[in-house]
């Protein structure tokens, strides 16, 4: 975690992704990932075994582009550190970069066939996909692999299902499930600490209608009546089709609710929403979901961000592993990375390249698929085992932080976003937004 000093483990593990060729048996434990994989000058003199085709398949020029371009960021600053160092195990990585533009069914069908029928990919890396679904099915059919950041219970319902089927993908963080779940455990927390200058148990939620959004919508509610609260009023709204939030709002604004728990997860709607929050606040902590984590909120919702309160379960850590990340990543894109999908699909790059050193033969995508099983990668955003084939969320889903990733806690202060939740991630403490002192 913060401090870690550089040890004997991550030099073994440097000189394996760089193309050792001794066989390496069992659990291979990630450490510093900054310092591990960034790239450095190697006189390397192994005789190359050829490429491997890498194939990431993005949203970069859609509805959801802002987020689309930390994806393929990520997966390539990863791709271009390896080969940067010599290659994996004695292969060059050669890598095709497919736009799957809005992500719709269509478009992720066509994106997905390609990179298996033309690219004939080795392994597939994505983000999140706004219509996901059929790609399972096609890289499943193939017999390829894929690893991905969906943050879906969905996927998770469906590989339970039939993992003899499934066995090539991996969602390399939690579910969605946890956001719910997590902020009420929190917000009930910071009211019982006195944290909060409210008395009433009361909320109200505005949820986004697709899938993902009900999930978390849904987790939230049925967590915080267990806690005792009162829900006032729900409401909900198409993610990235808000054209005005006063409506929605003025029904919150009239009940004055101690929390306004919403999951549309769209910057622009959440940067959208902060303003017409701002213009006439009642006395009630506002939660966002995921939205602010993409560089373009803060620049959209300006000062009316402060005081904001939002969370993901895919943060990029402030801690020396994430801030090494953060120097590497704005020296060869010439801007900061967000707090979510640049690590995270940094990360699921490495945690492919370590199970592929564990298995020896890059090839064989059921060895590799096997060994990613046992893969423990403290990366950027926390440490990445898995479960079910989905990534363990720190610390509700696993007490150790050694084996999950932290749903952090975000508030927007100042324009600057300091992580509030969980220890021992945290880089500021919880301050009461402005309209509520």
């Amino acid at each position: 975690m913060a401090g870690e000093t550089f040890t004997q483990r991550e030099v073994t593990r440097r000189s394996v992704l760089a193309g050792a060729g001794g066989a390496v048996a069992g659990l291979v434990v990630g450490g510093l990932a900054g310092n591990a994989l960034a790239p450095k000058s190697t006189t390397s003199t192994s005789t190359s075994k050829g490429s491997l085709k890498v194939v990431g398949i993005f949203p970069t020029g859609g509805s959801i582009a802002s987020d689309g371009k930390e994806m393929a960021n990520g997966v390539k600053m990863a791709v271009d550190e390896i080969n940067a160092r010599g290659g994996l195990i004695g292969y060059q990585l050669t890598y095709v970069e497919i736009d799957d533009k809005d992500s719709s069914t269509d478009q992720i069908t066509t994106a997905f066939n390609r990179a298996v029928s033309v690219e004939k990919a080795d392994v597939i890396f994505s983000g999140y996909h706004l219509a996901s679904g059929p790609e399972f099915d096609i890289v499943a059919n193939a017999g390829l692999l894929y690893y991905n950041v969906n943050t879906q219970v969905a996927w998770l319902q469906k590989y339970t299902g039939n993992p003899s089927k499934y066995w090539g993908i991996f969602q390399c963080d939690p579910t969605e499930f946890w956001y719910g779940q997590g902020f009420a455990y929190w917000v009930d927390g910071a009211l019982s600490q006195g944290l909060l200058n409210v008395s009433k148990k009361t909320c109200s939620i505005i949820s986004g209608q697709s899938a993902y959004g009900t999930v978390i919508g849904t987790g939230f509610e049925t967590q915080i009546k267990q806690l005792g609260w009162t829900v006032v009023s729900k409401d909900g709204v198409a993610e990235g089709n808000v054209p005005d939030w006063g409506p929605v709002l003025s029904k919150v604004k009239q009940l004055a609710p101690s929390v306004l728990f919403t999951s549309d997860f769209s910057p622009a709607d959440d940067a959208a929403m902060a303003k017409a929050w701002a213009a006439t606040p009642t006395k009630t902590l506002v939660y966002q979901q995921y939205g602010p984590s993409v560089p373009d909120y803060l620049t959209l919702a300006g000062s009316a961000a402060n005081g904001i309160v939002w969370a993901t379960v895919l943060g990029l850590l402030p801690d020396k592993i994430g801030n090494d990340f953060r120097a590497r990543y704005a020296a060869k894109f010439g801007a900061q990375p967000g707090w979510a999908n640049a690590g995270g699909c940094y990360d699921e790059v490495n945690v492919w390249a370590t199970a592929v050193a564990i298995a020896g033969n890059p090839k064989d995508y059921k060895a590799v698929a096997k060994a990613t099983e046992s893969v423990i990668w403290r990366g950027t955003t926390g440490s990445i085992s898995f479960e079910n084939h989905t990534g363990r969320q720190f610390p509700a889903g696993t007490p150790d932080a050694s084996l999950g990733q932290p749903h952090i806690i975000v508030q927007i202060q100042d324009g600057v976003q300091k992580v509030v939740s969980p220890t021992p991630f945290t880089s500021g403490t919880f301050v009461l937004p402005s309209w509520m002192r």
